[in-house]
């Protein structure tokens, strides 16, 4: 799939809390130094970057309270994998294996190159297709959709209960503990964060999260971990593995600070990002989904082995 031009612009937000005096390029170079200073020069004047809502200067003096907003420039749709294949289907679900990168809907730079798009290009029907739960652009595995919306708010109940069981396996940094580990920790926004999305545990709003993680392998000093999540937060396993000090490799909002992300943001993927986080993609795979068929009530198990990018990494540690 080609990529699709996107005229849009993102604004990022920071809340100087330093009361140590400071001059607005000194600030921006120091904080995201993944622009250099004659670069944020060029956005400043640009008229890119603005403190408190108004037009700003390189030596613009900065104090706590103020805020600097950075709008970013437009960019094109990104490139996908756009190797889907079906694990299951019958009168009333679909089951793919997604790759990774593909988000499943449009979102962010994201428009024409999803899932939802490519399976309405390839079979007309899909159009009445309904996504039961949502994997993150960059975690492949097991996704299932309904084909009648009549069976769709009755799956999705079942969701976040023990009667649907999820299963994950991940690569991340450090060496695992041994046997089975439960995490029941809040997760919510990340305050301070200078990326909105961002989570972290007992941030603002955190609601409850509980995730079952066990060590299948170590490698070095990597560990592939299996992660059964109870309850289905948002960035969920990503958040309590950095939480616990094992970030997943390839995540760039959660293996790093903020200028990692916002890096690749600006980048892509080059060899800064190469050898901080080592993949493209976040090392997560959804590989079962067990839960009971909305005629039948009889269980379905759908499998999908860990995706052979993340095999040949593993193997290759």
């Amino acid at each position: 799939m080609k990529n699709v031009p996107i005229h849009k612009e993102v604004t990022l937000v920071s809340q100087i809390t330093n009361k140590s005096s400071q001059t607005l390029i000194e600030f921006l170079s120091k904080r995201f130094t993944y622009l250099s200073v004659v670069e944020w020069e060029g956005r400043i004047e640009a008229g890119k970057v603005v403190v408190n809502g108004h037009t700003a200067s390189p030596g613009q003096p900065l104090r706590a309270g103020d805020e600097v907003a950075y709008t970013t420039n437009s960019w094109e749709e990104p490139d996908v994998n756009v190797n889907y294949r079906v694990v299951f289907e019958d009168d009333q679900l679909l089951a793919v294996s997604k790759p990774a990168p593909l988000p499943v809907h449009a979102i962010g730079a994201y428009f024409r190159n999803t899932l939802m798009q490519l399976l309405r290009s390839d079979r007309p029907e899909a159009q009445d297709f309904h996504l039961v739960h949502r994997l993150d652009s960059e975690t492949s595995g097991v996704l299932l959709l309904v084909k009648d919306a009549k069976y769709l708010k009755g799956l999705q109940k079942q969701w976040s209960t023990d009667r649907v069981q999820k299963t994950y396996q991940t690569i991340v940094f450090g060496k695992f503990p041994a046997g089975a580990r439960l995490l029941d920790a809040p997760v919510g926004k990340k305050d301070g964060s200078s990326v909105r999305m961002k989570l972290a545990v007992n941030g603002s709003e955190a609601k409850a999260s509980t995730t079952e993680f066990s060590l299948l392998e170590t490698r070095g000093n990597f560990s592939l971990v299996e992660a059964r999540p109870f309850t289905g937060r948002t960035h969920q396993i990503r958040v309590h593995l950095e939480h616990l000090g094992f970030p997943i490799v390839g995540d760039k909002l959660y293996s790093g600070d903020d200028e990692t992300f916002l890096h690749f943001y600006e980048h892509g993927w080059d060899d800064w990002l190469k050898e901080r986080v080592l993949l493209p993609r976040v090392a997560l795979h959804a590989v079962r989904l067990e839960f009971p068929h909305p005629i039948t009530g009889k269980a379905v198990l759908l499998e999908d082995k860990l995706s052979e990018d993340l095999v040949r990494f593993w193997e290759g540690l």
